[in-house]
């Protein structure tokens, strides 16, 4: 007889058979974290004294676990803005779901990892019980559809804007109001070969072994699963589109979940970071189902992240901040892969100092510096602008100088700089002041100008555009999405311009120098919107 047995028929002569006492415990997996004890019934979790969690993204009240001591299970629900996750799996607000003993919570996705632990451990015939089981069930009001297994998946492919986009939709696919939005290259999966670029159709393979898995939960807890990619090649003729179909169908079964499948083909709203395919989703992808940001997310690899580790683990810097800029535009959580499917910490990026929404709503700044400077002269005088392509010098001329009687001469209408110094030489002979709407980013580009003025006898001032590189790209990319008529700029020819960029002094014959910073303003509130977004993938 065992010592046990012998224990419990021992109690059962005392009255009655007795259970050891149970408890329960969120046991740390980093170091920084302390061990939470839990009492039967609801207990709160999160960034307290207690936990050793100084993480402001961890709600005080991040997470409610509702003990079951009996059973060695608990009700988890996310209190907090921020979604935990169990064994993987991203847990939103609100949202419920069973967990047991042994399942790992992160308080904060990525973040503040602990083990369930229950002591004593389940009875050996309930854990196998439990292991047969599924781990997550949520409680949701959508329709839960489980995916076939196995077997080539089925489809239909639709063109937009005469083959801009094109769309893949599986014939399993549910319109749901939770989005799981994922790029393909670098996310979902990597070359076989090893190179950064596929060398044809075939080379690919799943990037990690979790992928698969993570996304038939998240299909089964209630998730549409959507990519969304950037393939320029099939625009260009490098890569054929009936390839790249039959890569989807292959790459689709191989997941075993149904996918719709966004392909921005084009440059142009579709592309990424703008929002175009998301607004096709939203607009016609979904059955007019109302999408819950709060509750959708997007995992990218062009994250923006520096170059890292050394040796094997070396991983270079990512190519651009497109899929990051995607997620901020729509207004939805971004993850990287590694986060995502590995549960890795949250990682570094380098932020860019430009932000386009606060060139808008900064409407303090002054139109020029110093602010004392007079925007029209009080006699005759030329003006000659100075700024890279796309810094606002035909705007600024049009919208203040224009209406002052300044005669406006751009090489751009008038094809050359000679003409551009007979239109200035006529104004000037007439009295009239002028301004020389060009680039005239050198030394030299300049001086013929200035020798103008001086031979008329009249002031010439500079006016310098103050506008970074990445502002001035950021407009050329507003220009080219809102006017159809304005000439694209090679980037040959613009780094060509900013190599020979040289600051203008006053030693060049100026009678002063003067800063003149963008205001811009919009013909419609779209146009507005559209600037406020972040436009450039880098």
């Amino acid at each position: 007889m065992s010592i046990v047995k012998s224990f419990n028929q021992s109690l059962a002569g005392k009255g009655g058979s007795r259970s050891p006492k149970r408890s329960c415990v969120l046991q740390p997996m980093e170091s920084d974290n302390n061990a939470i004890d839990l009492c039967a019934g609801k207990n709160m979790v999160g960034r307290t004294r207690e936990t050793g969690i100084r993480d402001v993204r961890c709600s005080k009240r991040q997470l409610e676990l509702d003990v079951d001591m009996q059973n060695t299970c608990a009700k988890l629900r996310v209190i907090g803005i921020n979604p935990c996750s169990v064994n993987g799996l991203m847990v939103m607000q609100n949202t419920e779901c069973q967990v047991e003993h042994g399942d790992i919570i992160e308080l904060v996705y990525g973040k503040h990892q602990f083990e369930l632990q229950f002591k004593p451990q389940p009875p050996t015939e309930l854990k196998a019980k439990q292991e047969n089981e599924p781990k997550m069930q949520y409680k949701t009001d959508e329709l839960i559809e489980q995916t076939k297994s196995g077997g080539k998946r089925s489809g239909q492919w639709e063109s937009v804007q005469s083959g801009a986009m094109m769309v893949y939709t599986d014939a399993d696919v549910k319109a749901l109001i939770k989005v799981a939005g994922y790029d393909i290259d670098g996310t979902i999966i990597t070359t076989k070969s090893g190179n950064v670029f596929p060398k044809h159709a075939d080379d690919w393979q799943i990037l990690y072994p979790e992928v698969p898995k993570k996304l038939k939960l998240l299909h089964e807890s209630g998730y549409k699963i959507c990519f969304f990619t950037n393939q320029g090649g099939i625009g260009s003729g490098k890569v054929k589109l009936d390839d790249f179909k039959r890569k989807i169908k292959e790459i689709l079964t191989k997941l075993g979940v149904p996918v719709q499948v966004f392909v921005a083909i084009e440059e142009g709203i579709y592309r990424k970071p703008l929002t175009g395919m998301w607004q096709h989703l939203i607009e016609n992808g979904n059955d007019k189902i109302e999408i819950d940001l709060a509750k959708s997310f997007y995992v990218g690899d062009a994250a923006g992240r520096p170059e890292s580790g050394a040796g094997k683990n070396k991983r270079r810097k990512d190519h651009s901040l497109a899929d990051r800029r995607f997620a901020a535009n729509i207004g939805i959580s971004f993850y990287t892969p590694e986060e995502h499917f590995l549960a890795k910490p949250t990682e570094q990026w380098i932020k860019p100092d430009y932000e386009p929404i606060e060139v808008v709503n900064n409407t303090h700044i002054p139109l020029l510096e110093p602010e004392n400077v007079k925007l029209k002269a009080d006699g005759c005088e030329m003006i000659i602008m100075v700024g890279l392509p796309g810094s606002g010098k035909s705007f600024f001329c049009r919208e203040y100088l224009e209406q002052h009687g300044y005669t406006i001469a751009n090489a751009d209408a008038l094809g050359t700089t000679q003409a551009c110094l007979k239109i200035c030489e006529k104004a000037l002979a007439a009295g009239k002041s002028c301004v020389v709407d060009n680039t005239n980013v050198d030394v030299e580009s300049r001086k013929k100008f200035i020798n103008l003025a001086k031979q008329h006898k009249v002031p010439c001032r500079c006016f310098v555009m103050n506008a970074s590189i990445e502002q001035v790209k950021h407009n050329i990319k507003y220009r080219q999405l809102t006017d159809k008529t304005h000439s694209k700029i090679n980037d040959m020819v613009f780094n060509m311009m900013k190599k020979k960029y040289t600051s203008p002094t006053q030693g060049e014959g100026f009678t002063h120098t003067v800063k003149v910073n963008l205001k811009p303003k919009f013909k419609s509130a779209a146009e507005e919107q559209l600037y406020k977004l972040y436009l450039l993938e880098k």
